[in-house]
């Protein structure tokens, strides 16, 4: 009997059991992504039934449930999870990112594009870690990071400009890409913070770049989209880092007793140093002086949100970078706004405004001591040489200079004077999107671009003997630009079958207007009034206004049959203002196509390989005359001497400008093939991407410099020949590894260019990169564009060492080819580990076989002069038999100063050095902080980094740094200074670079 109770209360217990886990209950939750912050709008859905909710602002949802259901949650961007319910009452569940990344969607010119139906060069750069490492350039997010694209910096000023080549130098004209940003095209990306960037893609062929045709695609288009609210509960951002600047190395120079020595060899006598002066007690280590550890930091904050209709993003930032030079210092002020709203199911409109102001006081580098170069100044100024002269000097008080030359000493350089820039720049646009029947969508959008900059120098007329002579002077230079872009786009998107078709044809039209103007003034009577109202004497002024258009029409289109076969073609008409009235207009054709092999029904059974395509595409793109010449047809006029009709009528008159006109000048033409493969491995952990590309340049615009005897002195013309770049690039992602708690992913990218002038007359050569050595203003050319030479080749005599016999320097009795400073490979390497929620990350760099002309050696070991020198010159010849890298000290072979000067700076491969690198860019540890202690403090979200860069570089260069470009940019079709003198291209010329420098940082990312 007791046996038949036990048995039917088991039996009732698990009937009741059963029953009890059959029916709903109220299920409470919480949706996370991967790093731990609430997921709003994600869809939870009960397998089986129709029941479904999605979560709230904080990722809540709440539901009823049978307690052995099963939920499964999606959300856009995320693999979808099924999660067991298994009795539970409140459930957290963790969402992990697609990892199919075969449907990454990549921007393109005028639209987007699914990853696997690109058919040309396109590199999608990562920019998940701007916001953890010190990036003052939109740019340098690049570094690195793509294989075919060089980023180097011409100066380490702070704020200094950065140059990028894709795929080498299009032409003499200028090498830099251009930039849309959000789709307004602009020459730089001054107006963006580095924090409000969502992607980077980068445009390296023709068939990719040809929607843009002559706006300056020759040398590639980065495009840059900046961040968009999403749907969901507001979410705000708030990060913050400080940390310090160092210069990375000081060149050793001669002390006082040195530099007596080496006079006293050049002179054959001891140097007559004045009594003021305190050979014994001064010891000025200038270097020491004016380089010092330089604070940076930054602070960004960012708040945005969205709903099934709209989104908007709001970014605030504030940047202040000192530079390691005193005196120098960089501050931004930026903001980015982003809204877009549909206006109904079929009308959608938005806008975006991409805003900073920027304050900036700079150092002179890149120049002579005697022309106000700071950096050389403190290199060849003796350490005898006071700050300020003492009292029993002539002049006391003043800033120390030498009786023996008149270079001023790198504080009075610095301190002297009064330098600021000012300037605002602004990128806006607005658009209006409509769905018309017929799968077709039309959108309008209008860009604006704004910069203005304002530059005001004021010398004391009393504390520099440069100031007395003058009795001080001011600048006062404004700069502005205002263009506006109107593109107008009508798309077609549509599948039948197994064929696809996106098609889109448009209109774009741009105007630019360019005003400048400057005032300067001398005899200042105080320094308490430092405008130029306070002038009384040397009054110039000087104003200017230009304008250029431009009106395009364009048309892709994109074909792809069963996921399999793909075809692009692209056509674009531009004409232009700029161009010779005889060739207003310009046609840019290209084609490509690709074949996903991997889709083959041969290839159903390759399990090891995944994603196989081959592409190849063919284009012409092109680039419009630089900004030195923005009217080349017409031959300009200056303002003459009065001219004199009688003796009582006189009128202004008017003389031949330098410019001769040339009506036949034609657009710059870039024709382009590229091959490419991509493959994945190991369900596309491992993807590889390989590219050959030819790139052609004809119709190189070139500024040519012409004999007096025309009248003018420069003309645009078209070069006969052609710059030609080809070359290999190599990238390779891994996902090395993907567990739970540890990740390994990596990059490598390498890329090899050869650059080549041909097709010109053998006779025929054109000389660039022009320096200037100690107080002459007649330049050196240093380079050469010649036949069957690349851009950038260094043109001298070959060095053959020092005569063991004399001490002389020996060289060659013709001109040759001493290198080339582009180089020859460029390798990018990074790395990003995690651990649950920590995170290592190191980026390297590396260019090899390009050469550095080292103009500072030409000034730190001329051993013809009074400056000091470097301590190379300890091991110069002084006896026969003595071998040597370093000549004799008395003006290479003669005692007049003047000839051994002309001696010791020949142009030749003394001075030429490798300028290879293998380089440390970045390293940066982060902890993303658990989410249960960060949910104590009120807050989604918190992580905190530290991160080093330039930490070590292993380089044989001589001088401060290897990187060097100085003005090397050249000029493109948005360039700035317009009506300018022409400007020839110089590369890797090191005339006193401003040094770059290590950073040391720590940040905290807050997420509210």
């Amino acid at each position: 009997m007791k046996l038949t109770k036990m048995f039917i209360f088991c039996f009732l217990s698990i009937l009741f059991s059963v029953y009890a886990q059959a029916q709903d209950a109220v299920i409470k939750g919480k949706v996370l992504d991967e790093t731990g912050m609430s997921v709003p709008g994600a869809s939870i859905l009960i397998k089986g039934t129709s029941k479904s909710t999605t979560t709230d602002f904080d990722g809540h949802f709440e539901i009823k449930a049978p307690s052995n259901g099963v939920f499964a949650i999606s959300f856009v961007g995320y693999a979808t999870i099924e999660e067991p319910i298994n009795g539970r009452k409140d459930i957290t569940i963790k969402l992990k990112t697609e990892s199919q990344k075969l449907e990454e969607v990549v921007v393109i010119g005028y639209g987007s594009q699914k990853k696997t139906d690109v058919t040309s060069a396109i590199s999608t750069v990562k920019v998940g870690d701007v916001s953890a490492r010190p990036i003052v350039n939109a740019v340098e997010a690049i570094t690195g990071k793509s294989s075919g694209v060089q980023v180097s910096s011409s100066s380490g000023s702070p704020g200094g400009a950065l140059s990028v080549r894709v795929r080498g130098i299009g032409s003499p004209n200028g090498g830099e890409p251009l930039y849309v940003v959000d789709g307004v095209l602009t020459s730089n990306v001054k107006a963006i913070d580095p924090n409000n960037i969502e992607s980077i893609n980068i445009l390296k062929d023709a068939s990719a770049a040809g929607i843009y045709g002559a706006a300056g695609s020759t040398n590639g288009v980065v495009l840059i989209t900046t961040k968009k609210g999403k749907k969901g509960k507001p979410r705000t951002e708030i990060n913050f880092y400080g940390g310090v600047q160092q210069i990375v190395k000081k060149l050793p120079v001669l002390n006082n007793s040195q530099w007596v020595n080496l006079q006293t060899e050049i002179l054959g006598t001891a140097p007559n140093v004045p009594s003021y002066y305190d050979l014994a007690g001064t010891n000025n280590n200038w270097q020491d002086l004016i380089y010092r550890t330089a604070a940076q930091s930054s602070v960004n904050v960012s708040t945005s949100g969205g709903s099934d209709t709209g989104n908007y993003y709001l970014g605030i930032g504030y940047l202040n970078q000192e530079g390691i030079i005193v005196g120098s210092n960089y501050k931004r002020y930026s903001l980015n706004l982003n809204v877009n709203q549909d206006v109904t199911e079929k009308i959608k409109f938005g806008g975006s405004i991409n805003y900073n102001r920027t304050n900036q006081r700079s150092i002179t580098d890149n120049a002579s001591a005697n022309f106000g170069g700071v950096v050389l100044s403190a290199l060849v100024t003796p350490e005898y040489i006071p700050v300020f002269m003492p009292s029993n000097a002539p002049i006391p008080g003043v800033y120390g200079v030498s009786n023996f030359y008149s270079g001023e000493n790198p504080l009075a350089l610095i301190y002297n004077n009064e330098n600021k820039t000012i300037a605002n720049n602004l990128l806006g646009s607005t658009y209006v999107e409509a769905k018309l029947p017929l799968n077709l969508t039309f959108k309008t959008q209008l860009n604006g671009v704004v910069q203005n900059s304002k530059y005001d120098y004021f010398l004391d007329p009393y504390s520099s003997l440069n100031g007395r002579s003058s009795q001080g002077g001011a600048d006062s230079n404004y700069y502005e630009v205002f263009r506006w872009q109107w593109d107008n786009t009508l798309n077609y998107k549509q599948k039948f079958g197994e064929h696809s078709f996106d098609v889109i044809v448009g209109t774009s039209a741009m105007n630019e207007s360019i005003s400048n103007s400057t005032q300067h003034g001398a005899g200042f009577a105080t320094s308490a009034v430092q405008t130029l109202n306070a002038a009384s004497s040397d009054f110039q002024i000087g104003t200017g206004e230009y304008e250029w258009s431009t009106n395009s029409y364009f048309g892709r289109f994109n074909y792809g049959y069963d996921n399999k076969y793909l075809f692009t073609a692209t056509f674009r008409r531009d004409g232009s203002s700029r161009v010779g009235t005889n060739v207003v207009y310009g046609n840019f054709p290209a084609l490509s196509a690709g074949w996903k092999i991997s889709n083959e029904k041969f290839m159903e059974n390759v399990k090891w390989m995944q994603n196989l395509k081959v592409r190849v595409g063919w284009g012409k793109t092109g680039n419009l005359p630089p900004y030195t010449m923005l009217y080349p047809t017409y031959s300009l006029l200056n303002v003459g001497a009065p001219y004199a009709y009688n003796s009582t009528d006189i009128a202004p008159g008017i003389k031949p400008a330098s410019q001769l006109g040339n009506p036949d000048l034609k657009w710059e033409s870039a024709t382009q093939t590229n091959i490419g493969l991509e493959v994945g491995f190991f369900d596309s952990r491992l993807n590889f991407t390989a590219d050959y590309y030819h790139k052609k340049v004809e119709d190189m615009i070139f500024t040519l410099q012409l004999p007096l005897t025309t009248g003018s002195s420069v003309t645009a013309m078209n070069l006969p020949g052609y710059d030609v770049n080809k070359g290999i690039e190599l990238s390779l992602d891994a996902d090395i590894i993907k567990g739970d708690n540890f990740t390994w992913s990596s990059n490598v990218n390498f890329s090899k260019n050869t650059n080549r002038i041909e097709g010109i007359d053998d006779s025929t050569s054109f000389q660039t990169g022009p320096i200037t050595i100690g107080g002459s203003g007649v330049p050196l050319y240093t380079q050469i564009i010649k036949n069957g030479y690349p851009l950038g080749t260094f043109w001298g005599y070959e060095s053959k060492g020092v005569d063991p016999q004399t001490g002389n320097l020996v060289y060659g009795n013709e001109l040759v080819n001493l290198g080339s400073a582009l180089p020859k490979y460029t390798v990018g390497f990074s790395n990003e580990f995690t651990y649950k929620g920590l995170t290592l990350s190191f980026l390297m760099d590396a260019v090899q076989g390009n050469k550095v002309y080292n103009a500072t050696r030409m000034e730190i070991e001329a051993l013809s002069g009074y400056a000091n020198e470097s301590t190379e010159v300890l091991n110069r010849w002084k006896q026969a038999g003595d071998i040597t890298s370093v000549p004799r000290a008395l003006g290479n072979g003669t005692t007049n100063t003047g000839a051994a000067a002309m001696l010791q700076n020949k142009v030749s491969s003394h001075y030429i050095e490798d300028g290879s690198f293998f380089r440390l860019r970045n390293i940066t540890l982060s902890y993303q902080i658990e989410k249960k202690f960060v949910e104590k403090l009120g807050l989604s979200g918190l992580k905190i980094y530290g991160t080093a860069q330039n930490l070590f570089t292993i380089h044989n260069y001589k001088g401060y740094y290897p990187e060097v470009n100085g003005f090397g940019q050249g000029t493109n079709n948005q360039a700035e200074n317009a009506g300018s003198g022409s400007s020839l291209m110089s590369l890797g010329i090191d005339r006193g670079t401003y040094p770059a420098a290590k950073i040391f940082t720590a940040g905290v990312n807050i997420q509210l």
